[in-house]
């Protein structure tokens, strides 16, 4: 996985992250879809032939890089219970 920035100013960043899954990306967009200092939030794939993604993220004016590091961590969570779910229930 490769993250490259595109854009970034006082209250947006626009990312384009190559090589993964967009299911990934979709639990962060769920994640930050409930903060409240996110105006919007889109995550979009790019060529069908290839594994590209790109993630845009507009805040209140809220630092950006900030937002989304929480928003990362909420997913980060997530992901780990639904780890730990599962193997609970395959054990």
């Amino acid at each position: 996985m490769e993250v490259s920035l595109i854009n970034k100013d006082e209250k947006s960043i626009e990312l384009l992250i190559k090589d993964v899954d967009i299911s990934l990306l979709y639990l962060l967009q769920l994640n930050l879809l409930s903060d409240k200092r996110v105006k919007n939030i889109s995550v979009k794939r790019g060529h069908p032939l290839s594994r590209d993604a790109y993630v845009y993220l507009l805040t209140d004016g809220s630092d950006p890089k900030a937002v989304m590091s929480d928003g990362l961590s909420r997913a980060s969570e997530i992901a780990k219970s639904l780890k730990d779910e599962l193997e609970k229930a395959l054990s």
